[in-house]
């Protein structure tokens, strides 16, 4: 099941859709919600509102369990030429396909292959801004007079 992503290219000059997407850059690691950023976008003066892509399906080659389509939510800032792409659920798969097209061009097949980077701590949650219940550690080092 594919899912659409609200997002509509409109450059400025030239017909809807001819937008370039560059290689996306994972931004999460392993055991935590995907995150992408996907620059966009080629020339100096192109003036893009957003971009319409459907990704079709993703798929981890080991078998491990993706994100599910329809929970995959963007993000598009407006000073910078990036679509950031979230998943809800966490990411387990060392390797991800991404097969995507652009919604008015049906036979635009396109493919991004990523690596999710190995978690950089032994307990891979995320970090959250909510308050913790945790104690600061004691500090080792001692004093000299």
């Amino acid at each position: 099941m594919a899912s659409m992503l609200a997002l509509t290219a409109m450059p400025a000059t030239g017909a809807a859709g001819d937008v370039d997407l560059g290689e996306p850059s994972v931004l999460s690691q392993r055991g935590q919600r995907l995150k992408l950023a996907i620059p966009y976008g080629s020339a100096t003066d192109e003036r893009v509102s957003s971009m319409g892509i459907e990704i079709v399906s993703i798929e981890a080659p080991d078998g491990s369990r993706t994100p599910d389509l329809k929970r995959l939510t963007t993000a598009t800032p407006e000073q910078r030429k990036l679509v950031f792409i979230t998943s809800a659920e966490r990411v387990d798969a060392a390797a991800l396909t991404i097969n995507y097209r652009f919604i008015d061009r049906p036979n635009s097949l396109q493919t991004w292959r990523v690596t999710v980077p190995p978690a950089m701590m032994a307990d891979s949650r995320e970090l959250s801004l909510e308050p913790s219940t945790a104690r600061p550690a004691a500090s080792r080092r001692s004093r000299q007079n």
